[in-house]
């Protein structure tokens, strides 16, 4: 599977990351989780938000682990990281990536590109 969002898609600068309120209470994530693991999840999604290619994070346990609150303690992350990392999918760069997080960092990105070209 390819990367779900360009290899120098860069929002670090954005602040903001768009939250879908209706798709979000409709998953299956906040229907079946517990909240431990939802916020987790969001938090992962926010990490990613900043990484290059942005909606992209580690496939490893020990940034995921602290991305995801749990500082160094990754036998806590790992009781529920199946359920945290709902939805993100391995890319062929070694990357995870969430779908979602993608489809709004893709909009940002394009924004930001259009906004440069015409400036």
């Amino acid at each position: 599977m390819e990367p779900l969002t360009p290899s120098d898609c860069d929002l670090r600068d954005f602040d903001f990351m768009p939250l879908d309120v209706q798709r979000l209470r409709a998953s299956d994530l906040a229907s079946v989780e517990d909240p431990e693991t939802c916020w987790a999840a969001v938090l992962l999604w926010s990490f990613s938000w900043h990484q290059v290619p942005a909606a992209s994070i580690s496939d490893d346990d020990r940034v995921l682990a602290a991305a995801a609150g749990y500082g160094r303690n990754v036998k806590r992350f790992l009781k529920i990281k199946q359920g945290a990392m709902r939805g993100f999918v391995k890319a062929s760069d070694g990357r995870l990536y969430h779908p979602i997080v993608a489809e709004k960092a893709r909009e940002a990105w394009e924004r930001k590109q259009s906004y440069k070209r015409s400036g």
